[in-house]
């Protein structure tokens, strides 16, 4: 079994300056790739005392972020910063330079890491994954994705393994994303690194060249009422104890039933392409909307009320679509949505 150098390395520096460095503090070289911006927001749509049925937030959320999404307060976006390390150090999840650590990919199950295979030597490349996308589905379609279009076409895009995502080759061979090299064990010359978090304007026109490949892959987008994403068995489980009924009475209103965890991506995407109205819990399997669903379409949350969150309102936001939400009340073994108030919200955001 090979040592981790690039692990020591990096804990002597930080037991010998007493913290680790910032990312900037170990470039060589950064520039700003896309500027920052301040966009007025949307109002959320939700239905009267829907904020009053909120018991807790997911654990990736704060209060203050969901306000100002719910109130459409004016936001700022950070710019896209571009940064140049010199001999890098990928082993593993993680990427080391000097006294600066980063985890780029799903970590190893508690009981031990991997043997590491032998180091390789790469002169170029940029960086491709990051731990969000490793770790949570959404993230991966929503974040990793645009990432991975920043560098040109003849650059070496780089990262390491996350989590197996079942969909994930379906949707790379729909949009036209290779995977990312992982070599498990790299001392890259010049590693070029992203800092890309933000919902700016570089950020949409990568969404829009996304939904349009999409959209020319399969044919163009069709018009329809809506769809109705169950979450299956995927993830964190959060149980909507009475979605059959409302998925028969959604389906007689024309939305189409969609569980993607029992299709392959193509199949998904031809069903949501042009949707005007994506329903479902709130989830990583909302994701699956966001390069099909139509231009001017809106997202109808149901929200459990122990785990209040609006990442798709900031994707929303940003592509001038539509954001709504109902809040559920608590049920035995989940939780159940009021099926009169979620059509009263599909008319208006109809």
């Amino acid at each position: 079994m090979l040592t981790n150098a690039a692990y020591l390395g990096w804990g002597w520096r930080r037991l010998l300056h007493g913290r680790g460095a910032t990312l900037s503090e170990v470039a060589i070289e950064s520039w700003e790739v896309s500027p920052a911006q301040e966009t007025d927001g949307r109002p959320a749509v939700f239905p009267d005392g829907a904020l009053d049925r909120i018991r807790g937030l997911s654990p990736w959320r704060d209060w203050q972020v969901e306000k100002a999404l719910i109130d459409g307060a004016t936001a700022h976006h950070h710019p896209t910063r571009a940064f140049v390390l010199t001999d890098a150090v990928i082993a593993g999840p993680y990427v080391y330079c000097g006294a600066w650590k980063e985890r780029i990919g799903a970590e190893a199950p508690s009981h031990g890491s991997p043997a590491l295979p032998t180091r390789q030597e790469i002169e170029d490349a940029h960086l491709a994954t990051t731990w969000t996308g490793a770790d949570f589905f959404g993230n991966f379609l929503l974040d990793s994705f645009p990432l991975e279009m920043i560098p040109g076409d003849a650059e070496t895009r780089i990262g390491a393994p996350g989590k197996p995502y079942r969909h994930e080759v379906g949707y790379r061979d729909l949009l036209g994303l290779p995977q990312p090299w992982m070599p498990g064990h790299a001392r890259i010359r010049h590693l070029t690194v992203y800092s890309d978090f933000a919902q700016n304007p570089f950020k949409e026109s990568r969404y829009r060249q996304l939904r349009d490949r999409l959209s020319r892959r399969l044919g163009g987008q069709v018009s329809r009422p809506g769809v109705f994403l169950a979450r299956g068995d995927d993830g964190v489980p959060r149980r909507l104890v009475n979605e059959a009924a409302l998925c028969e009475t959604l389906a007689a209103r024309g939305f189409e039933i969609v569980v993607p965890s029992r299709a392959e991506p193509e199949e998904i995407s031809r069903k949501i392409m042009g949707a005007r109205i994506v329903i479902a819990v709130e989830g990583s399997h909302l994701s699956h909307a966001i390069y099909s669903m139509a231009d001017n379409g809106a997202f109808l949350v149901i929200q459990p009320p122990d785990r209040f969150a609006m990442p798709y309102k900031e994707f929303a936001d940003r592509m001038g679509m539509r954001f709504g939400f109902v809040v559920a009340e608590p049920a035995d073994g989940g939780f159940a949505a009021d099926t009169d108030e979620i059509l009263a919200m599909v008319d208006r955001l109809s």
